[in-house]
């Protein structure tokens, strides 16, 4: 399957400036996220600056730790929010992720 983001096209930034946060995430149905793939549910998503996780609530099992990468915006987020686009593949990714108070635009 083709990756939405090839390597040389994903944004770094300096983690420092970055605000570590949590934050809920309902995934609507089974996704890839980088290499992993998410089933549909509930998540405890954490950016620690240096990676993201993704704990599954019901279970509170950890089901993808991935480098947190992605360009500074100019604001923080106001609210947690996931962009997903299709491949004519089937599978469905998560292109961009948005966790509120922080301030990068986590692409994986």
């Amino acid at each position: 399957m083709a990756h939405p983001h090839p390597p040389d096209q994903i944004g770094s930034h300096p983690n420092a400036l970055e605000p570590a946060v949590k934050s809920e995430l309902k995934i609507p149905t089974d996704v890839v996220v980088g290499t992993c793939m998410l089933k549909a549910g509930v998540y405890l998503v954490k950016c620690d600056r240096e990676t993201v996780t993704f704990t599954l609530k019901s279970s509170n099992e950890r089901m993808a730790t991935l480098s947190c990468r992605g360009s500074i915006m100019k604001d923080t987020a106001k609210e947690t929010r996931a962009e997903y686009v299709k491949q004519p593949s089937g599978y469905v990714y998560l292109e961009k992720l948005y966790l509120k108070g922080n301030n990068v635009e986590h692409v994986f």
